[in-house]
């Protein structure tokens, strides 16, 4: 089997090592650029991952970018390759790797990190709750009932991320609204505004 040119490796502390191989303009063979991603920074760069699907599949296309701990992923519409950086100490190293190729190495990252999201403390009510959030209102009319139900798909995905870190965070007002039984509209309605919030954000429709 032929080595990946972009490859993700999940840790068993819940983050993951990066690898990228490249060939330097100045130099001869194929160089390297590798670095762990912390828990933390894995959810990152899943986020910026799942950001960038949903924006590509409607045509909503805007330059971006995600920083880790010295690593830079940068996306360029007008480009079709992501341009990553990796900076550690005085050594600086530069590369970039096809969309479609970090889209396809990403998605099993995203399916570990939904799986971690859904097993944490309030993953299950989380899900519950996003589940009974309905679509914007000109989602389907304006995309057609399949797209729409993609569209919503991915939004609940990345709000369950998005929710999870947040409920689990000491302190959380949401965390506190989700374990009350009398906060529970509360919870309903943060878990709705989210998705509306990234509903006007990342596809091509009003909320």
């Amino acid at each position: 089997m032929p080595a990946k040119i972009f490859s993700m490796e999940a840790r068993q502390d819940g983050g993951a090592r990066l690898a990228l191989n490249y060939k330097h303009a100045g130099r001869s063979g194929i160089q390297r650029l590798s670095c762990d991603l912390p828990q933390a920074g894995l959810l990152q760069l899943v986020l910026f991952a799942e950001a960038l699907s949903l924006r590509k599949r409607f045509g909503q296309l805007v330059a971006s970018d995600v920083s880790i701990e010295g690593l830079v992923v940068s996306y360029d519409p007008a480009q079709r390759n992501l341009h990553v950086e990796r900076q550690a100490g005085y050594s600086r190293q530069t590369a970039f790797v096809p969309v479609e190729v970090f889209q396809s190495e990403m998605a099993g990252m995203t399916d570990i990190c939904i799986a971690q999201a859904e097993a944490s403390k309030h993953g299950a009510a989380l899900k519950h709750l996003l589940a009974g959030c309905a679509a914007p209102a000109k989602l389907e009319e304006l995309l057609g009932q399949d797209e729409a139900d993609l569209a919503m798909h991915q939004l609940r995905e990345i709000a369950l991320l998005l929710l999870a870190q947040e409920a689990s965070a000491r302190g959380s007002a949401l965390g506190r609204q989700l374990r009350g039984k009398k906060s529970q509209d509360q919870a309903r309605q943060a878990v709705s505004g989210l998705v509306l919030e990234l509903a006007a954000e990342l596809v091509p429709v009003s909320a």
